[in-house]
């Protein structure tokens, strides 16, 4: 009985490295690739925390100057904002407005999602009718990748902000989140 349950606790423990192996490989394929050439109707940029005085995190304002040097280069004719409300006051969605009012951008190009309070739900407000460029950190990108296939977009890429401050000190943290969101959305929560 003993020499079964361990036979049993070897293949679970094998199971679940190969799996987490797997995931993070997957997730670690998104750290490379460009999409330069290709033209999109939009660029979506993903929400990031808001600093004190409604600064933007290193994370938010990378994705959104990504996303604004796609649109300067016209790869993509419009913007799409989405966030969700910080804890310091200003909206995500008003920061990266900020960014873009100092870039000069045309506000008209741009569209704003304030109700986009986590990946799923900005995926989930978009229009399944146009074409995407996701807009994000490359460690978010699988999970993106596999929430617009669940929602039904058809047209997209996903697209690795520039770290213009650097890598991030809790990237690894970071990594690890990703790790079990993709789990939960691929597994639990199709």
């Amino acid at each position: 009985m003993l020499e079964k349950l361990f036979t049993l606790f070897k293949v679970s423990v094998f199971t679940a490295v190969f799996i987490t192996v797997g995931t993070l490989g997957y997730i670690f394929s998104f750290y490379t690739g460009d999409t330069q050439d290709t033209r999109y109707d939009c660029a979506v940029v993903f929400g990031a925390a808001v600093w004190p005085g409604g600064i933007p995190s290193h994370a938010l304002a990378d994705r959104t100057h990504e996303a604004i040097d796609r649109y300067v280069d016209g790869q993509v004719s419009c913007l799409v904002f989405s966030g969700a409300d910080s804890v310091y006051g200003k909206h995500e969605v008003d920061v990266m407005i900020d960014i873009a009012d100092e870039r000069e951008v045309t506000l008209e190009d741009i569209e704003l999602d304030y109700e986009g309070g986590n990946t799923k739900k900005t995926i989930q407000n978009l229009n399944t009718d146009r074409s995407y460029l996701f807009v994000s950190n490359d460690f978010h990108l699988a999970r993106i990748s596999l929430l617009a296939r669940q929602v039904g977009i058809e047209k997209f890429d996903v697209q690795k902000s520039e770290y213009r401050f650097g890598r991030y000190s809790r990237e690894s943290f970071f990594v690890f989140r990703e790790l079990v969101a993709f789990w939960y959305y691929a597994f639990v929560a199709v």
